[in-house]
């Protein structure tokens, strides 16, 4: 079931509502969480029964293993490393095997000619998958937020209440099929309030709001932006010569659609999950606006990122920081083995959690590299001597222009579906040919109004800011005009303006084309 689908809008998200503001001030937050885990199940048993099955089990498996993990005694290392180690390579047994396997056996030689049934992806194990590692490690080191979420289970009651406690967490229908990834102590904190479960009139505003602003984004933009884009590549994908207008007008158009397609959704998780009176951390700020490949992984799917950054990047860079200084390597070699290459296999692993292809995997070496090669020129002398010199204006257009030029060559990448695809592509991006189709206006019209609308006005967050709309995990600038920095308020003109974006999607929604971010 999708956000946008009319049984959701209209009867599942109401229902939710409904009952949980009647039943959790009456009998507790965890008739609460029974209630909704219920209807969480209800959601994803739309997209197959198979899929629900393998849901309750990955829960279970986790449940057990985090039972284990807290009752076992410290001075049990090994059982308890044992409960750990098992509870991961069920987590990511089964993810590759669901996700990655058709990659492997076409690397090995096996056969090639399989159903798409063979291959589809169970909708958000990549993100259940994650959610519950983190939630066995931080179980592992006795995580204060673990203990007190699953309270005592000594008793057959404690443990029914602990599973439904771990089942709602890691099934809760806001973040479950496309994130954001939470941790337990970003969400525990919330239900030891005193009025959590109560109606809050400033938590249905926000989350009503951040709902219309995501469906706005996901239907009326991002929708009327993919079928520019769907064009372009089709062409490229049947070998014919595009001209270079065309080809860069594609390429901007699935830039901009990716961006309102999974900003519209984190818009809507957060909101969804807000008038039910829980904040999630936010996982989208503005990215299209970064000033630099640093700048920008601050700001795209942020909760992946920092999931990643914890148990890839930091454990390989400590470990090659502590052997470059047992070894008393040199400069260089030391940096490359503490710094870079913790870097490069950071961004492999997040290009090919998106999926088995051999573009992702190219787009995640690009990207290493990339961040790389940003990080060491911020670092040298030369930069530093420019930015003192230089304006914070000029520096921003620079690396914005540079910025864009590059990372809409990379989602070209991202979005071909073969390598030798994006090197037509890159040959149609930078022909001579410099014809200029009558159609092309149009298509030019919609991406430059989408291109604006990123680059000049503020996001979701930054646009319901006084409200805390979400966790905010980085400390991130904000680029849009200042003469366009709205804020909104829950008065009668952003009200009048909210109904006509509700509409406006409303008429849309009868398409129904999935979020992008669910094929990963």
């Amino acid at each position: 079931m999708l956000f946008t689908d009319p049984v959701f809008l209209l009867l599942l998200l109401p229902l939710a509502c409904v009952l949980f503001y009647s039943v959790t001030p009456r009998f507790g937050a965890s008739a609460g969480f029974g209630l909704l885990l219920v209807i969480s199940l209800l959601f994803y048993w739309a997209w197959g029964t198979f899929y629900l099955i393998l849901l309750v089990l990955s829960f279970t498996a986790n449940f057990i293993s985090a039972c284990a993990l807290l009752r076992l005694p410290d001075q049990r290392r090994a059982a308890r490393r044992a409960a750990l180690t098992l509870g991961l390579l069920y987590n990511f047994g089964t993810l590759i095997w669901f996700k990655y396997r058709f990659f492997f056996m076409s690397l090995g030689g096996g056969e090639s000619s399989f159903a798409l049934v063979d291959v589809a992806i169970p909708i958000g194990i990549s993100f259940y998958t994650f959610q519950q590692a983190i939630f066995l490690v931080d179980a592992y080191h006795r995580d204060a937020a673990v203990v007190a979420y699953l309270g005592d289970m000594r008793t057959a009651w404690g443990k029914l209440r602990g599973y439904v406690h771990h089942a709602f967490f890691v099934a809760f229908f806001p973040h479950l099929v496309i994130g954001p990834i939470v941790y337990l102590r970003e969400f525990q904190p919330q239900i030891e309030t005193a009025n959590f479960g109560r109606v809050k009139r400033a938590n249905l505003e926000v989350g009503i709001a951040l709902i219309v602003l995501g469906m706005f984004k996901k239907v009326v933009l991002a929708d009327n932006l993919g079928p520019v884009a769907d064009k372009m590549f089709a062409s490229v994908d049947l070998h014919l010569h595009v001209p270079m207008a065309v080809a860069w007008v594609g390429t901007l158009a699935y830039y901009a659609q990716l961006y309102f397609d999974f900003s519209g959704y984190a818009d809507m998780a957060l909101g969804c999950a807000r008038v039910l009176g829980i904040r999630f951390p936010m996982n989208f700020y503005s990215p299209l606006q970064a000033v630099g490949i640093v700048d920008f992984y601050r700001r795209w799917h942020i909760t992946l990122t920092r999931v990643i950054a914890r148990f890839m990047y930091t454990p390989l860079s400590v470990i090659g920081t502590r052997f470059a200084v047992s070894h008393r390597w040199p400069k260089w070699p030391a940096r490359a083995i503490s710094l870079w290459l913790p870097l490069l296999l950071n961004f492999v692993v997040i290009a090919l959690w998106h999926g088995a292809r051999y573009t992702f995997l190219l787009f995640g070496i690009i990207h290493g590299v990339w961040y790389v090669v940003e990080t060491e020129i911020r670092a040298g002398k030369a930069f530093k001597a420019w930015r003192k010199k230089s304006s914070e204006r000029l520096r921003g257009f620079l690396g914005r222009t540079i910025f864009l030029l590059l990372m809409a060559i990379c989602f070209g990448l991202f979005r071909s579906t073969s390598v030798v695809g994006f090197g037509r592509l890159l040959g149609d991006l930078f022909s001579p040919d410099l014809a200029l189709p009558h159609s092309l206006a149009g298509d030019a019209g919609k991406v430059l109004l989408g291109l604006a609308i990123v680059w000049l006005l503020p996001n979701a967050m930054e646009f319901l800011e006084r409200y805390r709309p979400g966790i905010a995990t980085y400390d991130n600038k904000d680029y849009a005009l200042p003469r366009l920095r709205f804020r909104w308020r829950p008065d009668w003109a952003w009200s009048v303006v909210l109904i006509a974006m509700l509409l406006g999607a409303l008429y849309s929604i009868a398409r129904q084309p999935p979020f992008l971010y669910m094929g990963f």
